[in-house]
């Protein structure tokens, strides 16, 4: 069978990237290893920011809203103390939400083979020819297309099997992973009050260390509740057993569903594209490396990526060169940040919990300046200034050193992926050496332990 594109894997980005193609008339295939029932139905937090929906003009039912926040309240390991951060969301019903895009997108034409897996990939004349995909107890079946798109997750099933040789078979550091578990129940008690209307984010080094537990309303009436946690991916912690041990306890109630998953909290791979393939969602890393948000810049991504890919096939010539632009709209729109974001991610996994009560108990930071973090990926100078007058009132000089060699990293990162991102693929070997030496030197000033790379 002969496509236009084939896309691997039906999540959120994969789907998005499908409808956004086959709305241009292409003809596409869907390669997802879940059956169609089941395609949504991913563990995650369900929180999005509505501005992503609206940066790429997707307007998405009312059914699949289960909740509604006004910001997202960050409290401190004693929980005695607690930060508003303000910014509209909504929790999705991913299920839902899955199953209406994937229909968007079939009446736009669109081909499933659900239920199969990615068994081996083709190159030939240095191009991704064709894929062999197998389903349960059913023979292979070769797909050809002009152009794939990798989306099936942090796990790439696509790019883990093309050459090395190619920047877009990247592979990260474990470190660059959390691993999370999470529980949606019927609670015995609703969330009530002010709690009720945000997202709620613990920080806790012993309960999630590396990363954080949270508790997400998903109904008006406070009793269905998203509770998880994720932890550093190291090979020493089990999101599983920290849950059963600190959250369950004190979260009794009727399961609905249950699962755990690996999500990258890091920057985007180095490029998206490369020869006539393409990299969305987590199989790119796209995801706010600090709070490890990922449905709406997956989607940012996918819109991005299947744009440039629709209009080289319509230029007659699929390859890194006629596709490159897509990368520097991502870091234009998002990847930026995550540069940024990173290196924060990095120190922050290197707090205690009496650091985080400092913190938060005498307010080094406001609502709006995290804000401001999260919107930009920088530590600006009205931010720092604040920090600084409260840190030198409070007597912490050491941590004032701290912010300013973060802050200086930050910047560095985020430079290195917008004004000095490379115009061409030519520049990129060079530069991505160069972001490698910037981000060892980072770690080994602040001590943090970047551990083995993945097998995949």
């Amino acid at each position: 069978m002969k496509y236009d594109v084939i896309v691997v894997g039906a999540g959120v980005a994969g789907l998005e990237a499908a409808l956004v193609l086959a709305s241009k008339g292409f003809k596409v295939g869907v390669i997802e290893s879940k059956p169609v029932e089941k395609i949504g139905d991913k563990t995650c937090g369900d929180a999005i920011g509505v501005h992503h929906f609206e940066k790429i003009s997707l307007e998405i039912p009312g059914n699949v809203i289960d909740y509604k926040y006004q910001g997202v309240k960050i409290y401190s390991p004693s929980e005695k103390h607690g930060l508003i951060v303000p910014g509209e969301g909504v929790s999705v019903n991913r299920v839902r939400f899955g199953q209406w895009l994937l229909k968007e997108g079939l009446n736009k034409g669109v081909e499933l083979y659900d239920s199969h897996v990615l068994a081996d990939v083709t190159i030939k004349n240095d191009k991704v020819e064709e894929v062999k995909v197998k389903k349960v107890d059913g023979p292979i079946i070769e797909l050809k297309a002009e152009a794939f798109i990798d989306a099936s997750g942090a796990r790439p099933a696509l790019r883990s099997k093309l050459p090395e040789t190619w920047p877009i078979s990247d592979r990260p550091f474990m470190t660059d992973f959390n691993i999370a578990y999470r529980e949606v129940i019927k609670s015995e008690k609703p969330v009530t009050g002010e709690d009720s209307k945000y997202a709620l984010i613990y920080l806790n080094a012993e309960i999630a260390p590396g990363g954080y537990w949270w508790l997400f309303p998903k109904s008006e009436d406070g009793f269905i509740l998203n509770v998880g946690l994720g932890v550093v991916w190291n090979g020493v912690y089990n999101p599983r057993h920290n849950y059963e041990k600190y959250l369950k306890p004190r979260f009794k109630g009727e399961l609905i569903h249950a699962g755990g998953g690996i999500v990258p909290t890091r920057r985007p791979i180095p490029t998206l594209v490369w020869r006539n393939v393409g990299v969305v969602g987590d199989a790119a890393y796209t995801v706010n490396p600090v709070h490890g948000g990922g449905i709406g810049s997956s989607l940012e991504a996918a819109y991005i990526v299947s744009t440039y890919i629709g209009n080289a096939l319509e230029a007659g010539r699929i390859d890194e060169e006629k596709t490159w632009e897509a990368n520097i709209k991502y870091m234009e729109s998002y990847g930026a940040k995550q540069a940024g974001l990173d290196v924060l991610r990095m120190y922050l996994q290197r707090l205690s919990n009496d650091d985080f009560e400092w913190i938060l108990k005498n307010r080094i930071v406001d609502g709006s300046s995290v804000y401001d973090l999260g919107v930009k990926g920088e530590l600006g100078e009205k931010i720092l200034h604040t920090v600084s007058a409260m840190i030198k009132l409070l007597g912490k000089p050491s941590l004032l050193n701290q912010l300013r060699i973060v802050r200086n990293y930050m910047n560095r990162l985020m430079s290195l992926h917008s004004a000095e991102y490379p115009k061409s693929p030519g520049e990129l070997p060079k530069w991505n050496s160069l972001v490698e030496n910037v981000v060892e030197e980072y770690a080994r000033i602040i001590g943090f332990e970047r551990g083995q790379k993945v097998k995949w």
